[in-house]
């Protein structure tokens, strides 16, 4: 899915935000600004340090005449990724080296919305994203990260084989079950090398919690989590026999933002009025 598509859909959904019939406001428009905190599970860089913006505009269709349970649609511009500072290795000597990840997605998040006394709501749903950007910095220099699908690739010089999928290589197990890595020597043989792309696109599972500051103004945390790798890397262990690990990596993003919604006077007097129109019947 190419980005002109996510922006069509985007702009169909806000344009459904003023779309209501004579009885009931079925859709309410919503747009937000916030901020996230975000590490990579799976780098070896620990910690929420990763600091972006967010920024992105919906629309909330309602299940029930009472508006306790909606819909949601967003489009989003979430950026993700990791930061990490030199620092020593535990017993080895060793130092990390810095490490600066950006990950710049534009997502389409479907959520499934209840409200509680039309004040505090709790959300679930999935996110689905479309790396548009990104950047790495191991050590102050820019790498050679691109999209692509973000498994592991033969070492340079090596035409591999036919008969092993290098995206099946996802533990440190299945290296050496498939031939590609030889634990006698030493150093370890390897005829694989580190993953140079993220891949292009990434599932995520949303959980959030929001609640109304004043009229239409909402302050909403959301917890994000992928459920697929956005990359396979291997990395070296600094060991007395230079031992290697494989890891899947996972975006992980807490974020704070502030939603405006739309419209939700305008569903509140369609509540009061279907109220007064349900006594008159009986």
């Amino acid at each position: 899915m190419k980005l002109r598509t996510l922006l069509i859909i985007g702009t169909l959904m806000l344009s459904c935000a003023f779309i209501n019939n004579a009885n009931a406001q079925l859709f309410k428009g919503e747009a937000f600004a916030g901020a996230s905190i975000a590490q990579v599970d799976g780098d070896e860089c620990y910690g929420y340090k990763r600091f972006s913006g967010q920024l992105g505009a919906g629309v909330l269709l309602s299940l029930t005449e009472q508006d306790w349970l909606d819909l949601g649609f967003e489009i989003v511009y979430n950026p993700k990724g990791a930061l990490r500072s030199d620092t020593l290795v535990a017993n080895s000597g060793h130092f990390r080296g810095t490490y600066d990840l950006k990950l710049n997605y534009i997502e389409l998040p479907v959520m499934l919305y209840l409200t509680d006394k039309h004040r505090y709501t709790f959300g679930l749903g999935l996110a689905y994203g479309r790396l548009v950007g990104l950047s790495e910095k191991i050590n102050g220099v820019a790498s050679e990260i691109r999209p692509g699908n973000g498994y592991l690739r033969w070492r340079d010089g090596y035409e591999g084989s036919d008969n092993i999928d290098l995206s099946d290589i996802r533990t440190l197990d299945d290296l050496s079950s498939s031939g590609l890595y030889d634990d006698t020597e030493l150093p370890p043989t390897l005829l694989v090398q580190n993953s140079n792309t993220y891949s292009k696109q990434d599932l995520s599972i949303c959980a959030d919690f929001r609640i109304r500051i004043w009229e239409g103004l909402h302050a909403q945390l959301r917890y994000q989590y992928s459920l697929m790798p956005i990359r396979i890397r291997l990395f070296e262990e600094y060991t007395p026999t230079l031992d290697y690990k494989v890891r899947q990596q996972y975006n992980n993003q807490i974020s704070l933002r502030l939603t405006y919604i739309f419209g939700e006077d305008l569903s509140k007097l369609n509540r009061e009025i279907q109220k007064e129109e349900k006594k008159g019947r009986y």
